[in-house]
């Protein structure tokens, strides 16, 4: 596998340039607890998890919990054969498996050679080899068991099985991926690439890219393609040829889009959050359904959204990009980002909502009599009592301080003087998951300085400060200098961020995120389950019902959803309280109102999320808002006035995998042999 050409891509010795690989293959130690990461926080880098033979016991709670999580979100898991079966003992990764387990039986010899035929490259010649060696041998075994429903046969014979897990998948294979007569067929890289990597065909050609544009054709380049050659071999012959480049079809450019690479991905870290689907994606007799404000306003209006790059190139890879992705130049798809569109949004909304509020015109009043009726008739009956009126007048000065500190007291916890929070959320929750992603950015005002700590309840968190910009003549000096945060990590249940210091009438901005769980999913219940895209049938929610399993209150709920043929229909569920069902009833003419009047700017952001331009066609979400923080997090010192947004995305549909497509020809394919 390390040298594999989906890993790293081919290249000639005769070539200058330096392709990126697309997968580094690690293997841990296997002797006691496999060291690998405990919270889904820290899985964002990883793309695909092959299971062999380690037992499932060698992982912690912690790290079996980390690796359902990765999955929903777009993680990969190879169960391979049927040592993989028999070690995942777990029943949370039993009952997600594709096939139902039934031990091992014989390998259908006719199913496989079925099997090796569907996946195999055109002007691949050592299939009638494979087939032969299938039919030869007598000892292979296969994993027994039925298809579960929903799940997806790849290829024919049977072999290869897909469930889709929340964004991600689990593919198991019936055979060991490393069987002989698998890893001697020419086609075994191909067939890795598509079936179980679900990436798109290549195409192996020399000098000009454009040889080779589009459809499973081979390039008429040399006659009479080679045998099977060993690497050193190969590069002996392709010595005095031009350059080898290894593209996707019909693609110019041997750039990887990282979202071919991986399905791990965040809305709030890597979505454009556009007002519009991009022109370039979208099919001229599209039917979008116009989202509008309550007060008449186009919520597409304001922005429109362009096609990324890699989309604008690679029309042929449209069934693989989509065009909502922000792939950040460094940290890439899945990684943390202070930036990102969701988290800028939020931060420029604060920056309105921070700051402290006028009290009511009662608390004055309210004051003002307590303190009159406390300094004339009390006072006056009090030292009447004592047969000492002439103290009345001495103790007027005291009670003169201590009504002003009373009053001051009382107006700091009315209005929130010394210290306000104001916060806005997401959480993004995976089909059929009760554990979601939220983001939160948090804003904090006092009018004294203070030093604040945060600190999470579990493991699976992450905290920073967003730096603000401020003017370069603007020092931010407060009470306690130059204090740089401080992350911390031990025996507490979570992490802690300490010393985060914040100015005399400042603010400041945190960026945190963490898993939770809401003790149930919300999910649709009465469709059928989803196939592949070439099954060509149309599961849509319309007349389904959605139910809340989740300990939310959703409220302003709507369910959008955009067919395969790219039209939208919406819609509008209101509240949906806990365990309640309602049945969805979609528009696809008409228009429906986003209230204008919601709170911390919310009414522009459901308005974005609800979108055409950001919900790829063949899937349905959910968006609503809960007004309340949601997650373990603790702010010390607490803040007295507290107000919070949180908007629920929870994902009800996903798109079809993209169908399965051998490579166009062979490398050595090039090899023009002498006759």
């Amino acid at each position: 596998m390390q040298t594999a050409n989906w890993a790293s891509p081919f290249r000639s010795e005769q070539s200058f340039t330096q392709n990126r690989d697309n997968y580094r293959i690690v293997i841990p130690p296997t002797q006691g607890v496999v060291p690998i990461a405990e919270t889904a926080m820290d899985w964002t880098s990883t793309a695909v998890l092959l299971w062999d033979d380690v037992p499932v016991t060698a992982l912690t709670m912690g790290q079996r919990t980390a690796i359902l999580d990765w999955l929903h979100f777009g993680g990969l898991l190879i169960v391979n054969g049927p040592a993989g079966v028999d070690s995942l003992s777990d029943r949370s990764f039993r009952d997600l498996l594709p096939i139902t387990s039934g031990g091992v039986e014989e390998l259908n010899t006719s199913e496989a050679q079925r099997f090796v035929r569907s996946h195999n490259i055109d002007t691949d010649l050592s299939v009638a080899t494979v087939t032969s060696d299938i039919a030869k041998s007598s000892t292979q075994v296969a994993v027994a068991g039925e298809k579960r429903p929903g799940a997806v046969e790849i290829g024919a014979g049977g072999l290869l099985v897909e469930q889709r897990i929340g964004r991600g998948r689990i593919v198991q294979l019936r055979v060991d991926l490393m069987s002989d007569w698998l890893t001697s067929w020419q086609s075994y890289d191909s067939f890795v690439n598509a079936a179980i990597l679900a990436r798109p065909p290549r195409v192996f050609h020399l000098g000009n890219p454009d040889a080779v544009t589009s459809g499973n054709s081979v390039p008429t380049l040399p006659n009479n393609p080679s045998a099977t050659l060993s690497p050193d071999d190969l590069q002996a012959e392709l010595t005095g040829l031009p350059p080898v480049h290894q593209t996707f079809v019909g693609v110019q450019t041997e750039t990887v889009h990282p979202s071919i690479n991986t399905g791990v991905r965040f809305f709030a870290r890597d979505s454009r959050m556009p007002a519009r689907i991009p022109e370039s994606n979208a099919n001229e007799s599209d039917t979008n359904t116009s989202v509008k404000n309550a007060d008449g306003k186009d919520a597409t209006d304001t922005e429109t959204a362009t096609a990324t790059p890699a989309s604008r190139a690679s029309a042929p890879l449209a069934a693989w990009l989509s065009g909502d992705l922000w792939a950040h130049p460094v940290t890439g798809l899945g990684g943390w980002k202070n930036d990102s569109p969701m988290v800028a949004w939020g931060r420029d909304k604060l920056r309105q909502e921070i700051g402290v509020s006028i009290p009511d015109s009662s608390l004055v009043f309210r004051s003002l009599l307590i303190y009159l009726i406390v300094l004339i008739p009390v006072n006056y009956i009090v030292f009447r009592l004592l047969g000492r009126l002439e103290w009345a007048w001495l103790a007027v000065v005291p009670l003169a301080i201590l009504g002003a500190f009373w009053v001051a007291r009382a107006a700091q916890l009315d209005v929130g003087f010394a210290r306000s929070r104001n916060e806005l959320a997401m959480l993004e929750l995976p089909k059929d998951y009760s554990r979601g992603h939220l983001t939160r950015v948090i804003g904090l005002y006092n009018s004294l300085a203070s030093r604040y700590r945060v600190d999470f309840a579990t493991p699976d968190a992450a905290i920073e400060v967003v730096r603000t910009r401020r003017p370069q003549n603007d020092t931010e000096t407060n009470l306690f200098g130059n204090i740089e945060p401080e992350l911390q990590f031990g025996f507490d249940a979570g992490p802690s961020l300490d010393n985060v210091s914040i100015g005399s009438n400042s603010y400041g901005v945190l960026h945190a995120e963490q898993m939770i769980d809401i003790e149930g999913a919300i999910r649709v219940q009465g469709r059928a389950p989803e196939t592949d895209a070439s099954s060509g049938e149309d599961n849509s929610i319309d007349q389904a019902s959605i139910v809340n399993e989740s300990s939310l209150e959703l409220l302003d709920t709507f369910v959008i959803e955009r067919t395969g043929d790219g039209t939208t229909r919406i819609a509008n569920m209101g509240t949906l309280a806990p365990g309640s069902r309602k049945s969805i009833r979609l528009q696809s003419e008409g228009t429906l109102v986003v209230p204008a009047d919601l709170p911390m700017g919310l009414t522009d952001w459901m308005q974005r999320m609800l979108s055409p331009g950001i919900i790829p066609p063949g899937s349905a979400r959910l968006v609503a808002r809960v007004e309340k923080p949601l997650g373990d997090l603790t702010i010390t010192p607490d803040c007295k006035q507290v107000r919070a947004q949180t908007l629920i995305l929870a994902h009800l549909t996903m798109p079809p995998r993209p169908r399965a497509l051998p490579d166009a020809n062979l490398v050595n394919d090039l090899i023009r042999k002498p006759k």
